[in-house]
């Protein structure tokens, strides 16, 4: 998720460019190499969602208690994001985003060879601590990364590259080598990757001394302004609505709609490719008024989880409502930071770190409530109670928050 966090140095203006020192000064091959770090986590966080049913069988649990290996990294990452930043203070961030890559291959080596159910949500808990202060740091950093002369805009969006492809591909991928080679494969393959990346990082990444630090007092004041509340209201509700869902259409696909592995690798390719275009739509449409590409979005959401249960079971249909699922959540993210940036800058500016966190919540939240609901009831359940979390995010938009001018925004923030 691109976002600029006030920790970090930033030029005067989106073509500025950072000039530093021989030691200090970024390249592409930094660049670049933050960008694959951001792809390898993604690919950590989310790869087990197309597992879910294959770590169930072999560690003799529910699909329910499998979906903690989402909300355990969720909550270390919503822990981590706004209090690594404080504790850190005057630390080289070059030197804390090779320590960060190292827990994520601690993390997957403990994955890779876990033998019971606790050792394996040990691993995810920790993978949490890398992605939280990943998403805290890394992105602030990307003008420090780039090559001289190369605006911070483009380089975030280098950066933004890696969880785009992720999104894409990383899924897919892990779905199809985990039916061939079983459900490791896939952080067997991103372990391969991680190790000499972070030999990269070490070669490639610049000195990145901090110029100043987040303090503790800073964090609420995302909680103090009355549109970042109204923001963060919809934000939460959506964003919980769709992460209690997307954990478990893995399993949704295997049980309820009986796909095989390739079938539903491509699902979530449409999927990933669907979430380009909704990025897009959304740093269109939100620029113009967010408020109503939160209408768009929020009905985009009501229609998939209305129709799953009915359609997606025939692979055609699956196909189109998958891809409207992508299309929604891809421009999920976008439309969010630009209600925050647009309506409640400063205050976002100061809470960053929390924001953050609150995003890895939400993927807690999600997994956790979607979790207890399939044990409990039946993943057909699970979406069609989701209505009514989209439904108080829409009472919000006309209510909390009518009225609320809608401003065009001079840039995107992309996911």
């Amino acid at each position: 998720m691109s976002i600029i966090d006030p920790s970090e140095p930033r030029p005067n203006n989106a073509n500025a460019s950072f000039n530093n020192n021989a030691d200090d000064q970024g390249s592409w091959l930094a660049l670049i190499t933050i960008s694959l770090t951001a792809f390898i986590l993604v690919c950590c966080e989310f790869l087990p969602i197309g597992v879910l049913n294959q770590i169930a069988t072999e560690l003799h649990i529910t699909t329910g208690q499998a979906g903690l290996a989402i909300t355990l990294p969720g909550i270390m990452g919503a822990i981590a994001a706004p209090l690594l930043p404080i504790f850190i203070k005057k630390l080289d961030r070059r030197i804390f985003l090779m320590a960060l890559t190292g827990v994520m291959v601690f993390a997957n080596i403990i994955t890779v060879f876990s033998s019971s159910y606790e050792v394996f949500l040990l691993s995810r808990f920790i993978l949490g601590i890398s992605i939280g202060g990943f998403w805290a740091t890394a992105i602030a950093l990307s003008g420090r990364l780039a090559p001289a002369n190369l605006d911070i805009a483009k380089a975030t969006a280098v950066i933004i590259a890696g969880v785009t492809f992720a999104t894409v591909f990383g899924v897919p991928i892990g779905t199809w080598v985990g039916e061939l080679w079983g459900w490791r494969s896939g952080f067997t393959m991103s372990l391969i990757v991680a190790i000499p990346l972070l030999a990269l990082q070490y070669f490639s990444l610049p000195r990145l001394k901090p110029q100043s630090a987040i303090k503790l007092r800073d964090l609420p004041e995302l909680f103090k302004d009355a549109k970042a509340r109204q923001g963060l209201s919809i934000i939460f509700l959506i964003g919980l609505a769709h992460f209690s869902a997307f954990s478990y259409l893995g399993a949704f696909f295997k049980q309820v709609a009986g796909f095989n592995a390739a079938t539903i690798s491509s699902l979530f390719l449409s999927y990933g490719i669907a979430s380009i275009f909704g990025n897009a739509f959304a740093g269109f449409s939100a620029a113009i008024n967010v408020r109503y590409t939160f209408v768009i979005l929020a009905v985009c959401f009501a229609i998939v989880f209305y129709s799953f249960p009915i359609y997606a079971i025939d692979q055609s249909n699956a196909y189109v409502l998958t891809a409207l699922w992508g299309f929604a959540f891809g421009a999920f993210p976008t439309t969010a930071n630009i209600w925050m940036f647009t309506h409640a800058a400063q205050a976002v500016e100061k809470g960053m770190p929390l924001y953050i966190g609150i995003f890895q919540m939400m993927i807690a939240s999600g997994s956790l409530l979607g979790g207890f609901i399939v044990d409990h009831f039946n993943i057909n359940i699970l979406l069609l109670s989701l209505l009514s979390l989209i439904v108080l995010a829409l009472i919000s938009i006309f209510t909390w928050s009518r009225g609320l001018n809608n401003p065009k925004t001079c840039c995107s923030i992309e996911k």
